[in-house]
């Protein structure tokens, strides 16, 4: 994942930025072992991870939350990837929108 919008401090917590750190970059291919992982935690904190020179929190925050969203995303990859398919059914409902349009159109 990558972040979409942030209200970081420039020069600071921005770096969670791909267009301004290859930071993110750190998580690819890397493994969550548990919740508790000891490498999922900044280097800080006894991790592997990297934080900021004057900025802890929001390497920090990234670090944990994709450590606990990781684990939970394996611990329920089945019964996620079992759900119905949103963007399909959101293509669907622009293929369907498409019909009417055609349906409305061709009534004129």
């Amino acid at each position: 994942g990558r972040t979409l919008t942030h209200q970081e401090t420039p020069g600071l917590g921005d770096k969670i930025e791909l267009a301004k750190s290859d930071w993110v970059l750190d998580f690819n291919a890397k493994q969550v072992a548990s919740t508790d992982d000891s490498h999922w935690f900044v280097k800080k904190d006894g991790g592997d991870f990297d934080q900021f020179t004057g900025a802890t929190i929001t390497p920090r925050a990234v670090v944990n939350q994709l450590r606990t969203s990781i684990v939970k995303l394996n611990q329920n990859f089945s019964q996620i990837f079992a759900l119905a398919n949103a963007c399909q059914n959101a293509e669907q409902s622009v293929d369907q929108t498409s019909d009417v349009v055609s349906e409305v159109n061709n009534d004129n």
